[in-house]
């Protein structure tokens, strides 16, 4: 497991804390917060905020790798993270699982899918409700089954490599073994839908080219999922 190199992380916090002393100034933005408590990753997409809207960079550019303490995700897709005790954000598309945590099992089941389920939903924020999403839309995949994928196929994708890294897919059949992140493929082999969320007897979903557009939070009951041509792709 990637140890925390707190002396990187100390000092990237304080080049924050220097920027935050300039006097940025800073945009209200309407959200809710859901609480979260992980440690996640910056990658060469981390800028870091001060408020969860785009308009307020502190920091434009900070190194890949370093560990960062998340304590809550946004309702319009950002991190709220920790950096010494002064809270800033990110957008879920900066901050990634470790690769030491997406490469072996996580023997706390309902803690990695809660931290799955928290990248997820962060990446509302490169993905929004009803950005245009259609067939013409092709994003590859680090998953191993195919090498990318066009549409609905795409989007599952790009959330599901968010969310797992380099881990290799599996295809299974167990619709009583579904997990958050799992990408389904519905409808006779037509749709393809990823888990936001595994309830008694139906899965919440996010998916594309749904109305030629993106969707957040379907229900889709687990009787209707099994089905000639159907599957599951699991990262887990």
């Amino acid at each position: 497991m990637r140890k925390c190199r707190m002396g990187k992380l100390k000092y990237f916090a304080g080049l924050v804390l220097a920027v935050m002393l300039m006097g940025m100034p800073v945009l209200a933005a309407e959200y809710t917060v859901t609480e979260a408590d992980a440690v996640l990753y910056t990658n060469d997409q981390t800028v870091i905020l001060a408020d969860a809207d785009d308009s307020t960079v502190v920091l434009p550019e900070v190194a890949a790798d370093l560990p960062v303490k998340v304590t809550g995700v946004t309702s319009n897709g950002y991190f709220r993270i920790d950096l010494n005790g002064e809270t800033f954000y990110i957008q879920g598309i900066g901050l990634s699982p470790a690769a030491a945590a997406t490469e072996n099992a996580v023997s706390d089941t309902a803690a990695r899918e809660k931290e799955v389920y928290q990248i997820l939903i962060a990446q509302k924020a490169v993905f929004p409700e009803g950005m245009s999403w259609t067939n013409a839309d092709y994003v590859p995949w680090k998953g191993g089954h195919y090498i990318g994928g066009f549409g609905c196929a795409g989007f599952a994708f790009a959330l599901s490599d968010a969310a797992f890294g380099d881990v290799r897919a599996t295809v299974h059949y167990d619709y009583t073994n579904i997990r958050v992140g799992d990408i389904l493929r519905v409808n006779g082999d037509t749709h393809s839908v990823i888990v936001l969320e595994v309830r008694e007897d139906s899965v919440i979903v996010a998916e594309g080219n749904y109305n030629s557009s993106i969707h957040w939070g379907r229900e889709i009951p687990i009787a209707s999922l099994p089905g000639a041509g159907n599957y599951i792709m699991t990262r887990y």
